[in-house]
């Protein structure tokens, strides 16, 4: 194999896949630039989803992010990135921000606990919510207003 052919397939290897630092976000269109290391900026490339097409979770990076961009056949144009290492210590489990779903959710075995907020089902806070026909003695409450 000659030095040519050697040096461009080491060249599709490195590209294949590479940790990068996302420099700009499209959210409405799920796609984001990188910056190569050398202060060169990519095109547009689509940030992958985890899921699936009924079940989606939307977590796209932001600027100054690290990533992972993944080229097929090393071809950086077609890239799709990933979520990439943390840039300090991994989080506790805690997140911040606002998350909103639509469909039913389920906890088993575990626990749903909330600290400092409220929970709201159909109007009704879990906190703030009253009941109405107390009755004094062993009865039970009315329905929660």
């Amino acid at each position: 194999m000659s030095d040519y052919a050697t040096a461009q397939l080491m060249q599709i290897v490195e590209r294949l896949i590479m940790v990068s630092t996302v420099v700009e976000v499209d959210r409405g269109n799920a796609r984001a630039k990188v910056d190569w290391g050398n202060g060169a900026a990519s095109a547009w490339l689509p940030i992958a989803q985890l899921g699936s097409e009924a079940l989606k979770f939307w977590i796209p990076p932001t600027v100054g992010t690290q990533v992972i961009v993944l080229s097929p056949g090393g071809d950086t144009t077609r890239g799709i990135i990933l979520a990439g290492p943390f840039a300090s210590a991994p989080p506790a489990g805690n997140f911040e921000g606002d998350i909103s779903g639509k469909g039913n959710v389920a906890v088993s075995d575990g626990d749903v606990t909330v600290s400092g907020g409220d929970v709201i089902a159909e109007g009704v806070s879990l906190v703030t919510h009253i009941h109405g026909e107390v009755a004094p003695g062993p009865s039970d409450t009315g329905n929660p207003k």
